[in-house]
């Protein structure tokens, strides 16, 4: 502070025109306070590089120059200071080392502008500049989920917790629940702050303040996210592509210790090379990054990697996979998804997703995961669907190559459960959808099992599933046993034998359920089983007894068909079941 040298962020803004207003980051440029500036370079939209005449190109200004370059930035210009310090002919030799050092940069081509802040020579031209510059600046992203780096926060006494950044995607009005990443925390938006001023709204690109509700400064950190509730999933893995400097002191191995930056985030983490055993000094590679902490992010997102110590930085790139899945090297497969995610299409990026998902996936997860708007992912989806390539069911998607597979799977499983019941006519379908693991809800489902009666052959007969070719045959063995149940259960009619009598044997079980999913024999109590035709002829003679008496008893059931107390009951109880009767007090009445 004692050499005037800047150590935090400063901010300020000045307007262009009654309705245009520049907001300006002012970055620490000592290589020891780096991190700092680090925290808000993902929110910029032009960089001025800032070159004392007196001093040049220093060592950290080709740091920055090389992670402005690793984040993205498109558009800057070269500012030159110090002008009365110098001379002409140093002031040219300067001009040419700064030309020499963003050469195969962003700045490449940028203008450069010498100034004298103390007379204010040049400051005219340096306006001007910015002007045109920024009617070149790419519009941010409003309609994606609102996302907010929080680079600084404090408390306002009477107004509470408040915390600032660059609002790099969407729109925030006040009164908005929004969400504190990693943490997932609700907050509710209580004022917005755009340079000072209350708004209403804020949009994508705005530095902006915001009063949070909900919330203790303390739970909150530099570098937490503020976003659109369940828009993204915190995160300890990574996948990504990163190139490393040629500038970097040595390659990146395997299980490297770096240090990962992004948005307003410092974090450790190990380096997995999953394409290259060893990521040299100028090489791209895919890497994924297992980090120590959890954060929030998306795919598409710029990343800053230096080494754990010394520190310096070594390389950056751009996030594939915002939620990866653990993997030591890049198979053929893996590397074509990662081209596809690298490409950056949209319809493209959402197909690979799917096919990599296997099973449904949820509109709300792609969005989340994806970084897309529910807009953009109706468009994308209608698209797909006029190609063939994926199978909308509800608010589910899947792809049509996992939808294929699927079939192949419940066409094993039926099959498989028809080889171990034989004697069942099929499976359930709660069984079925237990065993397919499938989370689709109830008319989802339905309409699942009726794409899959179109690509295999499946057929659904009161709730039950067959393969198409099913039918139930009985063994010698097997219908022996049919044959002597049949025969005794008739021979004992209305008062037959418990059931554990018929069954000694786990043969008999095997033959006794399937007689009864049949409808061969009748299940009329836990304990007792008759035979289907004579039930089918006692129930016709109840219905008369109602039809001429208007009500039964246990007693006419008794005195009518001599049975004792135990089978008059549980045949009653059996026709109240089958809705035949309906039990007032003593009596049954008709239904």
């Amino acid at each position: 502070q004692k050499r005037g040298i800047s150590i935090e962020l400063g901010f300020s803004h000045f307007d262009i025109s009654d309705d245009e207003r520049i907001g300006l980051i002012d970055v620490p440029g000592h290589e020891k306070f780096l991190k700092n500036m680090m925290l808000v370079v993902a929110g910029m939209d032009m960089v001025m590089l800032i070159v004392a005449a007196d001093e040049g190109v220093m060592p950290q200004t080709r740091e920055h120059l090389a992670i402005l370059d690793m984040i993205g930035q498109k558009k800057g210009l070269v500012v030159i200071t110090k002008i009365d310090n110098v001379d002409e002919d140093f002031l040219m030799l300067v001009e040419d080392d700064i030309r020499e050092s963003v050469k195969g940069t962003f700045l490449e081509d940028a203008p450069f502008v010498p100034v004298d802040s103390i007379s204010k020579k040049g400051f005219d031209t340096l306006i001007e500049t910015i002007k045109d510059l920024a009617k070149e600046v790419e519009g941010r992203n409003e309609a994606a989920p609102a996302r907010v780096f929080i680079d600084r926060l404090f408390t306002v006494k009477g107004f509470g917790t408040v915390v600032t950044g660059t609002l790099v995607e969407g729109t925030i009005h006040v009164d908005d629940e929004m969400m504190l990443y990693p943490d997932e925390t609700r907050v509710k938006v209580r004022g917005i702050q755009v340079h000072s001023r209350a708004e209403k709204t804020a949009f994508a690109g705005q530095r902006v303040a915001i009063n949070v509700a909900g919330i203790d400064k303390e739970k909150i950190e530099r570098g937490d996210t503020l976003a659109a509730p369940s828009t993204m999933t915190p995160t300890m893995m990574i996948d990504c592509k990163i190139r490393i400097i040629p500038e970097a002191s040595k390659a990146l191995d395997h299980w490297d210790r770096v240090r990962l930056y992004h948005g307003a985030r410092e974090l450790l983490g190990r380096a997995v090379p999953l394409d290259v055993d060893s990521v040299s000094q100028g090489q791209e590679a895919y890497v994924q990054i297992r980090l120590e902490e959890s954060f929030a992010c998306k795919a598409g997102d710029r990343i800053i990697l230096r080494a754990y110590s010394p520190m310096e930085t070594i390389g950056g790139g751009s996030i594939l996979d915002a939620n990866a899945k653990k993997h030591s090297h890049a198979d053929e497969n893996l590397l074509e998804t990662f081209k596809v995610k690298e490409k950056g299409e949209p319809k493209d990026i959402v197909e690979s997703y799917l096919m990599q998902a296997d099973d449904f996936v949820d509109n709300k997860v792609i969005i989340e995961k994806l970084s897309i708007s529910e807009g953009q992912l109706g468009e994308i989806k209608e698209a797909l669907v006029l190609e063939g390539k994926i199978i909308v069911i509800g608010n589910q998607l899947i792809h049509e190559k996992n939808m294929q597979d699927l079939g192949q799977k419940a066409q094993d499983l039926v099959k498989d459960f028809h080889r171990q019941n034989s004697l069942k006519s099929g499976m359930s379908r709660e069984e079925f959808k237990s065993k397919m693991k499938i989370t689709l809800k109830t008319k989802e489902f339905d309409q699942f099992i009726d794409k899959l009666t179109k690509i295999i052959p499946l057929v659904e007969d009161k709730a039950i599933l067959k393969l198409a070719d099913f039918e139930i045959v009985y063994s010698p063995d097997q219908e022996k046993i049919k044959q002597e149940i049949l025969t005794r259960l008739k021979k004992e009619g209305l008062e037959p034998s418990l059931v554990k009598d018929y069954i000694d044997n786990p043969q008999r079980q095997t033959v006794m359920d399937g007689m009864l999913e049949q409808g061969l024999v009748i299940r009329v109590s836990d304990d007792l089983i008759y035979d289907r035709d004579l039930i089918e002829k006692l129930t016709g003679e109840v219905r008369q007894i109602l039809a001429d008496k208007k009500e039964i008893n246990m007693n006419d059931i008794r005195d009518k068909y001599g049975l004792s107390r135990k089978f008059s009951i549980a045949l009653l109880e059996y026709f109240d079941r089958i809705r035949v009767t309906r039990r007032v007090g003593d009596k049954r009445l008709p239904m």
